[in-house]
């Protein structure tokens, strides 16, 4: 289960509109030297956006999913696609709710999907675009957290 939020064109505000319109940031690689002059300007919407009227975020809600590296409270980039890859984490929509799979095989003309979550049962299908998809997880956003909440004043 998880709740989502879906963005498009028609719900935002033009950057122009926006007070706290965002500009790029410098960019360092880990293992090169870092100076003063950035050389790289990183945008996180064109990194991880390729094609924002096919794209939505999902705020995940499901503690199940460690195993596939997604954590309760990470967001999900998600996209339509017009085709699946073996291995793509795709999102259905199901009696309301978002539920993840992944595109496991395709054996004897079935596809077949894996539940990441233990309360939802797998799926085999003769053809995927029967199915409620939403899309694809393209990204994830997950925010470390610290483990303990002390706090030290510096």
């Amino acid at each position: 289960m998880m709740n989502y939020t879906a963005y498009s064109q028609n719900n935002l505000m033009s950057l122009n509109d926006n007070p706290l319109s965002y500009q790029p940031m410098p960019f360092y690689e880990d293992l090169k030297q870092s100076s003063s002059n950035f050389s790289k300007k990183l945008d996180l919407n064109l990194y991880c956006i390729k094609r924002p009227q096919q794209t939505c975020f999902i705020r995940v809600t499901n503690p199940d999913m460690l195993a596939w590296g997604i954590e309760q409270g990470d967001i999900l980039v998600v996209e339509k696609n017009d085709g699946l890859t073996l291995g793509d984490l795709v999102v259905l929509e199901i009696n309301g709710k978002m539920e993840i799979y992944e595109f496991f095989a395709h054996d004897n003309g079935e596809f077949i999907f894996f539940a990441l979550s233990a309360k939802t049962q797998n799926i085999k299908i003769d053809d995927w675009r029967a199915l409620p998809l939403v899309g694809t997880v393209t990204n994830t956003i997950h925010q470390i957290k610290p483990k303990n909440t002390i706090k030290f004043a510096a």
